[in-house]
């Protein structure tokens, strides 16, 4: 049962409940305040130290527990279906190493973003800090990869943790937050008035930070005096204003570009976009744009090497404006003529309302400049057709584009075939190109595709990895298969050619997942039908030989 379909039972499951004092244990309190904000599914590993969380999970019919093989794989399986979704992601770990192992997770979605809420067990309080079986200072490691990490020692503090850390990890720049839970307090008494914990609250909504009448007025004047202004989207406006966003720069009539994460924030097809920036999974017309700027709208994204590129390379006389949500967003590697700390959506929309008011008219200049970009991605777009670099891996990711429909979730790991999709996927709706951005963590798709299939299980999610990543979460095929999650797994095989490589077929078929190996790109399209069709996970192996791999690598995208 897909997330949309539970918010009703879950108000109905609540209204007898709202109505009086209730007794429970901390774990119970968790799973029921979980159950109020509409969850419906928890990804981890039981063990031990958080047993008693999971005991209160199997009193409840409205959510799912979705265990794994390996804790890293639930994070990532959180942030997937975080992402997809924009609600908060959830996972749990026992204690010592199935706490620890949640860490690469808590990096990842931090730097990008994810709002998270990480469970772990603890050992018992009065057993803290005397070196115990399995007891690891997750807290102190947490700290600089979360939002705020939580070790909670009494169980009448569960109400005030949960609340914060629901509200931490949904405001402003959003993140992931860890709460550590000796088990002695999840198996600790609550007596607790439901009604009056769960009023609606609506501080998250309410508490938006928004620009000043002055600070647009200076933005407006900075561009009437730009010649060639340029927007650019970061991970930070992503299923937030997409809509707004084209509206105001087609009242601007100025080239869009993004970061790698702020790709699906706006519509790559779109004849103002110019296309991505950066020093990694760029394109030249992106990058050409960017540098020959002499104003940068920056929305929601950051100056990092990888998203910007060697800053010196910018227009010497280019002046910047840096729009985020927190203060901590704001760029410290580049400077910036003008930061404004404001929700994305909400200065989009004040902007656009601000430049109807002034009656701006688009410049000659900028008409012109346009066309001549239309005209440029035009040309590029007739070069995608390879028939100069003849690369298997850049038309296998060609024919499996063509196969997919506008709402198809794409997740990506961290390799070569990263950059390639991303170059060549248009997105067309939000929420549907999944990376791991900051932490570029390899084995991090498959858990993030699983993660949005569960979300939405009408929709294609097609995975693509290289044999590295397969080779490190090859495991959780099983995890795919046991749960009847029917992704469809894209990887490039090229080990075959310089060591023992796995035989990734077999490999499937005996965790019981469907396979089957592709030699030719004519075969992908009917090995893509009969994976949607399978309705259960199905792996193709697309065999490509290191020469391939290294013209793809020097030749590129035009």
């Amino acid at each position: 049962m897909a997330h949309w379909e539970l918010e009703g039972q879950v108000k109905h499951y609540f209204a007898d409940e709202l109505e009086k004092d209730a007794e429970m244990t901390g774990a119970q309190f968790i799973v029921k305040f979980l159950e109020h904000k509409g969850v419906t599914q928890i990804y981890g590993i039981p063990g031990a130290a958080i047993l008693p969380f999971y005991d209160a999970v199997l009193e409840q019919d409205l959510m799912r527990s979705i265990s794994v093989r390996h804790e890293q794989t639930a994070i990532f399986m959180a942030d997937g279906y975080a992402r997809s979704t924009g609600k908060v992601g959830i996972c749990a770990a026992a204690s010592g190493p199935g706490a620890t192992n949640f860490l690469t997770g808590l990096y990842s979605a931090y730097g990008d973003s994810v709002p998270l809420i990480a469970f772990t067990g603890q050992v018992e309080t009065d057993l803290i800090g005397k070196e115990a079986f399995q007891e690891a200072p997750i807290v102190e490691m947490a700290k600089p990869v979360t939002k705020a990490a939580y070790l909670v020692t009494e169980t009448d503090d569960l109400p005030r943790v949960m609340n914060e850390a629901w509200k931490l990890a949904n405001m402003g720049r959003k993140g992931p937050v860890l709460i550590d839970i000796p088990i002695n307090v999840q198996l600790g008494q609550l007596k607790l008035n439901l009604k009056e914990y769960f009023k609606e609250d609506k501080q998250v909504v309410n508490n938006l930070v928004q620009a000043t009448d002055s600070q647009l007025g200076t933005v407006y004047k900075m561009l009437e005096e730009a010649r060639r202004p340029v927007i650019m989207v970061g991970g930070g406006i992503v299923g937030r204003a997409a809509e707004d966003l084209v509206r105001l720069a087609q009242l601007l009539q100025i080239p869009v570009v993004s970061s790698i994460l702020g790709k699906e924030g706006f519509p790559n097809y779109h004849p103002l976009y110019a296309g991505m920036v950066g020093t990694i999974c760029q394109t030249p017309l992106g990058n050409k744009t960017i540098i020959e700027a002499d104003l940068i709208i920056n929305l929601g994204g950051r100056f990092d090497y990888r998203s910007m590129g060697e800053i010196t390379l910018l227009n010497k006389e280019r002046k910047v404006i840096n729009v985020n949500n927190e203060d901590a967003s704001l760029s410290e590697s580049t400077p910036v003529d003008m930061a404004i700390v404001s929700d994305i959506k909400s200065f989009v929309q004040s902007f656009s309302s601000y430049i109807l008011g002034c009656k701006y008219k688009p410049k000659t200049e900028a008409m012109d400049r346009i066309a001549a970009l239309q005209k440029e991605k035009a040309r590029i777009a007739r070069q995608t057709n390879f028939t100069e670099n003849p690369s298997k891996s850049l038309q296998a990711i060609l024919e499996v584009r063509k196969g997919l429909r506008p709402d198809a979730i794409v997740a990506l790991d961290s390799e070569l075939s990263q950059i390639w999709a991303s170059q060549l996927n248009e997105m067309c709706e939000s929420r549907t190109f999944l990376i791991p951005g900051c932490a570029g963590s390899k084995g991090w798709g498959l858990g993030a595709s699983m993660g949005a299939q569960l979300a939405y299980p009408q929709r294609q999610v097609i995975n693509i990895m290289e044999d590295a990543s397969l080779s490190i979460s090859l495991q959780e095929l099983a995890t795919a298969a046991k749960n009847g999650i029917p992704i469809v797994i894209v990887v490039f095989n090229y080990d075959q050619s310089r060591q023992n490589g796995l035989d990734f077929v077999s490999a499937a078929k005996g965790l019981g997942v469907e396979a089957e190996s592709v030699e030719r790109i004519s075969n992908i399209p009917g090995a893509l039908t009969r994976g949607f069709s399978a309705y259960r996970p199905y792996l193709i192996e697309v065999m490509v030989n290191l020469e391939e791999q290294r013209l793809a690598t020097t030749g590129g995208v035009a």
